[in-house]
């Protein structure tokens, strides 16, 4: 082996060390700032009532719990999407002004900063999610008056949420590059999820009662769930999770920050 190939050698070990430092500093720096966000405490307070609620209703009304946990996650949807969508879109955007400069003086690399964002705007968003509706849609499940959900059904009901809310995000963070003012990116992506929503509940709305707007979700509670479905769901999940990181990187990295 040539002087010159092991040099190459070195430098390619020394910089894989060093992307991966980079990485977990400004993930461990950006789950701090997260921690001590007033959005985030006050929406995990919300969520912890919204549980708490949700509990009570199932023990002291004859309605299926199924029932009851629909409502509890269609309004995370809702509501819950909203904080995740401001959280993701500006974790990048907001950070403009003084990102070129940060990068050059501390020599770090775009693509571990970028990945640093994906992951703990990812994980805040999901620990903030399963540590309250994932107890919540058990205790349901447990002390419901008219129980009729299953194990599986809850555990897949909290997997399609879960892929669902990760998506919103690295939607977030791919917006968060592609617009230098968050408030834009919040309007756009937005819309876009919002109206994509209300289209997906109206494809799948049986009638326009409490019991009818939830179209399948009761069943899925219920573990009685197709599994060309679950296959067809999570696949169209996971796609977008390998795509946008690629998205993302590559048009932040041919900006001129």
């Amino acid at each position: 082996m040539t002087i010159g190939a092991q040099a190459l050698g070195s430098q390619g070990r020394v910089a894989k060390p060093r992307a991966l430092t980079a990485f977990l500093s400004l993930l461990q720096y950006d789950l701090t700032i997260l921690a001590r966000s007033w959005v985030v405490r006050f929406w995990f307070l919300l969520t912890i009532v919204g549980g708490v609620a949700a509990i009570l209703l199932s023990r002291n009304y004859a309605d299926p719990s199924s029932f009851f946990a629909s409502w509890a996650l269609v309004l995370y949807a809702g509501l819950g999407s909203f904080v995740a969508l401001v959280i993701s879109t500006s974790a990048i955007s907001a950070e403009r002004p003084f990102l070129g400069v940060a990068i050059i003086s501390r020599g770090i690399a775009p693509t571990p900063y970028l990945l640093a964002k994906l992951v703990s705007r990812s994980l805040c968003v999901l620990t903030m999610f399963l540590v309250v509706i994932g107890p919540t849609l058990f205790i349901v499940m447990l002390q419901g008056a008219d129980n009729d959900m299953s194990v599986a059904g809850v555990v897949l009901a909290l997997t399609y949420w879960s892929l669902m809310l990760t998506v919103l995000v690295f939607q977030g963070i791919t917006v968060s590059v592609v617009f230098n003012n968050t408030l834009l990116g919040v309007v756009v992506l937005g819309v876009f999820w919002y109206v994509s929503l209300l289209l997906l509940a109206l494809a799948y709305a049986g009638e326009l009662t409490p019991q009818g707007v939830l179209g399948g979700l009761p069943l899925v509670l219920q573990g009685e769930s197709l599994m060309i479905e679950v296959y067809t769901i999570v696949a169209l999940g996971v796609t977008p999770l390998v795509v946008l990181p690629f998205v993302a990187v590559r048009v932040f990295g041919s900006q001129d920050l």
